[in-house]
């Protein structure tokens, strides 16, 4: 469609068994070779109850599942199988010259939110603080005990209402690289000026703070682009366009295009043949803010 991949790759540390392990390493491998960046998320099961990452269907005891995981709770020792699978992920990615390949971590995404057990407002009952605790915990434990230096850390809770309540579960500056923001339009409430002022406040507390400002997904929930084919440039580009600070968000990350096994399929971007393709290559590729894989410069890493 635009004869460019993303500029950016994102990927997944939920399934770290060893074939998802091959396909990621290769799929890293292949982008940085393209010298895009590369993101990861972690959609991890309840290191207590074993359960799906989405806490509302899940049957065991979730009760203060981050104060358990915690050093003192009863599944710490759990908590830290995870962290040294993912350690050994991050200390096998090379390129091919065995060279570590660095990456973005993005860490307890939406940590904000009520859906996944490591959030708040949910029957999980953690508190901000030991949301907080749980992040710096993991990045002192990869970094300083595993000795993982080819992360850099996102803090990217979902949308939120103040600079205050976006701060409200964020661990400290020695542990966070990137201020992101996970935002969505999901409903009718959702408006642009909230985006607007949501992006600005991002991009002012992480300049503030020497950080790095991301749009760390973004899109329109249920199919929206099918609905609005302009959406990118409409929806997101013009609002990122739409004032000098907002121009400094450094980049944009969407989810993935997929399809269930019931024929089901979420469309976040459009693809060749999509009603949206005309409308994302000619105002959206093609405006001078945006920057794919084949239009990044080379010095980059």
């Amino acid at each position: 469609m635009t004869c460019s991949y993303p500029a950016i790759l994102g990927m997944d540390l939920g399934d770290r068994s060893y074939k998802p392990n091959i396909t990621s390493h290769w799929l890293g491998r292949r982008a940085y070779e393209r010298n895009e960046i590369i993101t990861l998320s972690i959609h991890f099961k309840n290191p207590v109850t074993g359960g799906s990452p989405w806490i509302g269907g899940d049957k065991g005891d979730t009760l203060k599942t981050v104060k358990r995981i915690l050093p003192g709770g009863d599944h710490n020792s759990k908590l830290n199988e995870v962290l040294d699978e993912v350690a050994s992920w991050a200390h096998s990615f090379t390129d091919s010259q065995g060279k570590l390949i660095p990456a973005i971590f993005r860490y307890l995404h939406e940590l904000n939110g009520g859906w996944f057990w490591w959030g708040l407002n949910n029957k999980a009952q953690n508190t901000a603080q030991e949301l907080q605790e749980l992040y710096l915990y993991t990045v002192q434990y990869l970094r300083d005990q595993k000795g993982v230096h080819n992360f850099l850390y996102a803090y990217s809770p979902d949308k939120f209402a103040s600079k205050d309540d976006y701060l409200k579960t964020y661990p400290g500056d020695d542990v966070v690289d990137i201020f992101g923001m996970d935002w969505y339009y999901a409903s009718p409430s959702d408006l642009k000026t909230t985006l607007h002022r949501s992006v600005k406040d991002v991009v002012e507390m992480a300049e503030k703070r020497n950080k790095v400002p991301a749009l760390t997904e973004t899109g329109y929930m249920g199919d929206g682009i099918n609905k609005f084919p302009n959406f990118w440039q409409e929806y997101i580009l013009d609002i990122l366009k739409s004032d000098p600070t907002t121009k400094r968000i450094a980049f944009v990350h969407t989810w993935s295009n997929h399809c269930y096994g019931n024929a089901y399929c979420e469309i976040w971007v459009p693809y060749k043949g999509h009603p949206a393709e005309s409308a994302f290559v000619t105002n959206f590729y093609n405006d001078s803010l945006t920057i794919l894989s084949n239009q990044l410069p080379q010095s980059i890493y």
